[in-house]
């Protein structure tokens, strides 16, 4: 029975229209992700060298037995917000003479795919062959590894159940990232350390192998809680979408229509993304675009290297605008000819999305504020590179909008779907994140930091001013390519 599922859902990719139109995108996309997890694998096999040269004079297993903690919150929270449940693939089969229990083992089977079950092998196998192998016997390297990866399933399978529950409530969310950091910043003033319980684990681990059993047993308790969960759950008033939250929230947004056309078009954009799938899947990566910048600011050599400050600030004020902008028509792709017959101003519209893009923006700065504690420098840059996202990426997504003719599905999530992703949307990346930095870049060199900052920002307080004009020119460009890019979101392949 598990084969024939397989058979259905190899068909069901292959088949697609999506599939085989976009034959050469599958193919960049698969090369991109080759790269990436040859990265992964070299990081693997030079880990142990790494580690010694960042933690001089501590072994190298020690080392990772204190941080190893991390990886696996990141790993869960990567996992919470980029990886799909696939549980509408059910409602197919239950009126078939299947068993519900055979349904969840094809559930619990399929969710072992994902890409995040396969990065151990990269990243810890290589150091269990290598340095775990010559300090510790070959038992031990394996007892290592296999340990490290029953805690990847442990979290495999306790996402099934967390991912039920939270997307239900974004309160659930805020907290789940609140305990997160919460644990971190004890950590990191020692006052309760996860990372000496991690290192106290792994050190037992070393010395006596029955400690492999405790991730174990959670992993096999979670694979029968969830199957069970499933089985219970597997009805179609289960399945059906509920009213959340976030629906709440929008009812309350109707003060918007008072604010006229403009308003309602807000209004309503709000709420699709609110209810969908695909779109909510960028609301919930609004916090790994505020959280970037940890990677680079307390690194000091980043801090004096010109254009990667540019490069993150751009990212962390604006990661909602890029994220959201580039499929600025897309997301209403499914209605879009309702758009084109309806007595709505196509300046209106276009105000719209430009509002769209800009207050939250704006909202989500602020955020970024606590970031001056690393310096004041970086304070300046995020400031100058906010005015660059609302003066000078926002209108330019908004130009560029009209360039995107690929229909979108938005009850589907985004990770590992690139339904609706041209090549387009690769290379514009190149113009909203490279260029300001090679703009700050030469200034800085030549001048200093203030006229750079200057200049930066000065460009976003100019397209500010003059946002009403770029808005006419992105009109313009919209009303020559409308029927083509009706004609393509009519497309459904």
């Amino acid at each position: 029975m598990i084969k024939w599922f397989i058979q259905h859902q190899w068909k069901q990719e292959t088949r697609s229209s999506i599939w085989q139109k976009n034959v050469a995108l599958n193919i960049i996309i698969g090369f991109f992700m080759l790269i990436m997890l040859m990265y992964i694998l070299i990081l693997g096999v030079f880990l142990d060298r790494i580690l010694e040269d960042v933690v001089k004079g501590v072994n190298a297993d020690i080392t990772l037995s204190k941080i190893i903690i991390y990886y696996f919150i990141l790993s869960f929270m990567m996992r919470f917000f980029l990886q799909s449940l696939p549980a509408m693939e059910i409602i197919p089969y239950l009126h078939l003479r299947i068993k519900r229990s055979t349904i969840g083992w094809f559930m619990i089977f399929k969710s072992l795919t994902s890409f995040f079950n396969f990065i151990p092998f990269l990243l810890f196998l290589p150091f269990a062959l290598g340095y775990m192998t010559e300090e510790f016997s070959g038992l031990q390297a394996f007892i290592w590894f296999i340990s490290i990866y029953l805690f990847e399933l442990t979290i495999n399978f306790k996402l099934i159940y967390f991912k039920r529950k939270f997307t239900l409530n974004p309160k659930l969310i805020l907290l789940l990232i609140s305990i997160m950091a919460l644990l971190i910043v004890l950590d990191k003033f020692d006052l309760f350390s996860i990372s000496e319980i991690s290192l106290w684990y792994f050190s037992q681990l070393n010395t006596n192998w029955l400690w492999v059993f405790l991730p174990l047993l959670s992993t096999v308790s979670l694979v029968f809680w969830n199957l069970n969960l499933i089985r219970k759950n597997s009805y179609l008033d289960d399945l059906s979408p509920k009213k959340t939250e976030g629906e709440n929230l929008s009812a309350k947004l109707n003060l918007l229509q008072n604010f006229g056309k403009t308003g309602e078009l807000i209004l309503g954009e709000i709420k699709l993304i609110l209810r969908n799938k695909r779109s909510k899947s960028v609301v919930y990566l609004i916090p790994f675009f505020l959280l970037y910048g940890l990677f680079f600011y307390p690194q000091e050599a980043y801090k004096e290297t010109p254009g990667i400050l540019v490069f993150v600030g751009i990212f962390v004020t604006g990661g909602f605008l890029i994220a959201y902008g580039q499929y600025l028509m897309a997301w209403e792709s499914s209605h879009f000819d309702f758009i084109l017959s309806s007595n709505i101003g196509i300046q209106d519209y276009f105000k719209a999305k430009y509002f769209l893009l800009v207050i939250p923006t704006l909202i989500l700065y602020f955020f970024t504020i606590p970031y001056m504690y690393f310096g004041m420098k970086i304070f300046w840059i995020n400031l100058a590179a906010l005015f660059y996202n609302l003066g000078v990426n926002a209108p330019l997504l908004l130009f560029t909008a009209s360039f995107n003719k690929k229909r979108m599905d938005l009850s589907k999530g985004a990770m590992m779907n690139y339904q609706g992703v041209g090549a387009n949307n690769f290379v514009l990346v190149i113009p909203l994140l490279a260029v300001p930095a090679l703009i700050y870049w030469p200034v800085s060199t030549f001048f200093g930091f203030v006229p750079a900052v200057l200049t930066l920002g000065g460009l976003g307080v100019f397209g500010l001013l003059f946002n009403q004009s770029f808005i006419k020119m992105a009109v313009k460009n919209f009303q020559k390519k409308r029927y083509l890019i009706a004609e393509g979101y009519r497309q459904r392949g």
